[in-house]
């Protein structure tokens, strides 16, 4: 298979997602003049929604239906949704239709991880070998990146922040081309699995993972808890304009591809309960800095360690998830790890933040959201030990 269709799908698909994750909370603001506790039910409620989709999109892949006729309703779903965002004004339909974006996006990125871990093992069965997760999941990082060129001038002046919203619907238009270019995935491991759902969740739930769990939850709920919150901090305390705030998230990334490309190297002298514990602490003492010292020059300087969170969080959990699975359930194990992680974090996290920031203000949710990852990092530093297992096929 070629492997330029998937790094293309994951430049687009993390491309739509960087159009408005760095902006959502001010989007909901400043275009629709919600209040923070409207901006945390908002973002809460749409991810109730989330329960049960991802499970089920990645169960129809583990069960050889094509990923890529899946992937294309979702981005349908996702820019009609964003559509509606754009033109509502009745806080109910708003939040329903951030809810419809919810239900169709979020199952994409546990897809494009499924598709590439079936397609690698495959290659390792037939005694080929292929490239680690971390090089295809650095396209992913650079597609992120990408929207702020075009956002930086949408945004100028006095335009409109909600025109974000037609960067991520142009961003799905572009995925929804792209995966006729994808083939589709064949799977030679042999699996007796039947319930690859359950058996997800029998593996993420046994005692041995049950460390690595919480800690990930509470460095997921961390991030949920600060990330949408992050643009209006810029704006109301550091006084940065709208369009320049996507440049300085960007700066972040760009750092994070370096991290990504020599995670390989990073890996030959620390363990991955170490990168991980690293890159948590890091998260927690950078959102530390930045509540303390609100300054545009502290801003730019945390992102230097911005891809140390990263790794821990989203791309070496990912492999790590990979490791665990058994065959026939490798895309599953992706979904039930996204609702048993993904979704309550993101339902708890944007509540907290929502009732910290109506409190006291976007500072404070930066603190907790702090304290949050320092105790993730303490759980999995003490308390996870990596299991490593091959599968009964290898």
């Amino acid at each position: 298979m070629n492997l330029y269709p998937i790094k293309l799908q994951f430049f687009l698909s993390y491309g739509a997602l960087g159009s408005i994750g760095p902006l959502m909370a001010l989007i909901l603001k400043e275009a629709k003049d919600f209040s923070p506790r409207q901006i945390a039910l908002t973002l809460s409620l749409s991810s109730l929604g989330m329960l049960f989709t991802p499970a089920f999109m990645t169960y129809l892949a583990d069960k050889s239906v094509d990923t890529r006729k899946i992937l294309r309703w979702s981005f349908t779903l996702t820019a009609s949704s964003l559509i509606f965002l754009y033109y509502l004004n009745n806080p109910v339909q708003i939040t329903l239709a951030w809810t419809l974006y919810s239900i169709a996006f979020v199952p994409v990125l546990p897809l494009l991880d499924g598709y590439f871990f079936n397609y690698k093992r495959s290659v390792e069965i037939d005694g080929g070998s292929c490239v680690e997760y971390n090089k295809i999941r650095i396209w992913g990082s650079i597609g992120f990146i990408a929207p702020s060129c075009v956002l930086f001038y949408v945004l100028s002046g006095d335009k409109t922040i909600a025109n974000s919203l037609w960067c991520a619907v142009l961003f799905c238009f572009l995925s929804y081309i792209a995966t006729f270019l994808m083939k589709k995935n064949a799977v030679n491991e042999k699996s007796s699995t039947k319930k690859p759902t359950r058996e997800s969740f029998k593996v993420l739930l046994s005692p041995k993972m049950i460390p690595f769990c919480i800690g990930i939850f509470l460095a997921y709920t961390a991030a949920n808890c600060y990330f949408p919150y992050l643009s209006v901090f810029f704006k109301d305390y550091i006084g940065i304009k709208n369009n320049l705030i996507t440049v300085i998230t960007s700066l972040g990334v760009a750092i994070e591809i370096i991290y990504i490309s020599k995670l390989n190297f990073i890996r030959k002298y620390i363990t991955f309960r170490g990168v991980t514990a690293i890159g948590l602490g890091s998260m927690a003492i950078r959102l530390s800095l930045l509540a303390t010292f609100p300054e545009i020059q502290i801003a730019i300087l945390i992102q230097i360690f911005h891809g140390l969170e990263i790794l821990s969080m989203f791309v070496l959990p990912i492999m790590y998830l990979d490791q665990v699975a058994g065959p026939g359930f490798r895309n599953s194990i992706q979904g039930a790890f996204t609702i048993l992680i993904s979704v309550p974090s993101r339902l708890v996290g944007f509540l907290l933040a929502g009732e910290v920031a109506r409190a006291w203000g976007s500072k404070e949710v930066l603190y907790v959201s702090s304290l949050l990852c320092a105790i993730g990092m303490i759980t999995i530093a003490l308390f996870f030990k990596e299991v490593n297992q091959k599968n009964d096929t290898d």
